[in-house]
């Protein structure tokens, strides 16, 4: 689940279907990608975090970490 752009989101009351729209998606398809189980591409990362002011790493989180899971540091 991608939590940060569920709470940032959320903070500026921007709805899924804002969201959406925004991406050019559907609402269905954008809610599967904010719950973590579709993938965003990086211009829907760069369309988001340039809405929501915030630098595209503050918001998406790796893959990895998405459902808990941590990676296994060098």
């Amino acid at each position: 689940m991608q939590e940060k752009l569920l709470i940032l989101r959320k903070r500026k009351n921007i709805t899924q279907t804002q969201m959406a729209k925004l991406i050019n998606i559907s609402v269905k398809q954008y809610g599967e990608k904010e719950r973590g189980k579709a993938k965003f591409n990086s211009d829907e990362m760069f369309a988001i975090a340039n809405l929501l002011g915030e630098n595209i790493e503050d918001i998406f989180l790796p893959t990895t970490h998405q459902n808990g899971e941590k990676t296994i540091e060098n």
